[in-house]
């Protein structure tokens, strides 16, 4: 099969080379896409440089002077010119290790050992600001997040660490970052962790998630206590099995790509 999408983008020299650009690697792979070098930091698909973008940051922190339609994948839909923005799909922070330990296998409700998670860290004073509204750490069983300002390398756990403590842990908290998504939800919905979001956290995509469906929603501590302490097996296995099947949909590297080609074709 040839590939059926073009993505106009400078894969050289980009920041870290994960999250959005190495899932660009991975749709490659898969001859799903061609890649053309456009001499440009944005990426873009449709007719080229000013058509599509695809726009992955985190924030409007900047935007290309011109662009005919956009996939916004975390960012809120008041900020750009009405008709230019359209609701797209986020990533984890590296696809490919979170798609090999998908492969391990889901682990079901009674074989996670851990009730709750939340692993990260405040690297910069926005997310100081959008994660310190009250003490998360009172109502989560393993929770680390350190304040450390400026640096953006350094981590408590390996990524195989954090990716093997996740699938193991029933619920995992979601806090806002730097934009009002993370790469941690998407992490949660792949290993089958039922997603707890918490106010100010990005629910904007193609395809919607529901609460009650997909995801709970606690605007303090008690309410994330009370969730974690009182929804059944059989709920938790039914939201768990929902998050994934969304996952495969929008987030698997099959399924990443598809969505987005379903989205440029219909915009």
């Amino acid at each position: 099969m040839g590939c059926e999408m073009k993505l106009f983008v400078t894969m050289k020299n980009h920041a870290k080379g994960d999250t959005f650009r190495e899932l660009i690697e991975m749709w490659k792979e898969s001859n799903y896409i061609e890649i053309e070098d456009s001499h440009d930091r944005f990426c873009w698909t449709g007719d080229g440089v000013g058509d599509v973008l695809l726009y992955e940051y985190a924030r409007f922190d900047f935007l290309p002077k011109t662009w005919n339609k956009g996939l916004f994948s975390n960012t809120q839909a008041w900020n750009v010119p009405i008709g230019k923005n359209h609701p797209w799909i986020f990533w984890s922070r590296h696809p490919r290790k979170l798609e090999s330990k998908i492969e391990d296998g889901i682990k079901g409700f009674d074989n996670r050992d851990i009730t709750s998670i939340f692993l990260g860290k405040i690297e910069n004073p926005i997310q100081y600001e959008n994660r310190m509204t009250h003490d998360w750490s009172s109502c989560i069983q393993e929770f680390s997040m350190p304040v450390s300002i400026g640096n953006v390398y350094e981590y408590p756990y390996t990524q195989d660490q954090y990716l093997d403590m996740v699938s193991r842990s029933r619920y995992g908290l979601v806090l806002p970052g730097y934009g009002p998504k993370c790469n941690r939800e998407i992490e949660y919905f792949g290993l089958g962790t039922v997603p707890i979001y918490t106010r100010g956290c990005g629910l904007e995509y193609y395809d919607k998630l529901v609460e009650g469906v997909h995801y709970f929603y606690a605007s303090s501590p008690d309410e994330v206590a009370g969730i974690v302490n009182n929804i059944s097996s059989a709920q938790w296995k039914e939201m768990s099995d929902n998050g994934r099947d969304w996952y495969e949909r929008n987030c698997s590297r099959k399924g990443s790509y598809e969505t987005t080609k379903r989205i440029v074709e219909s915009i």
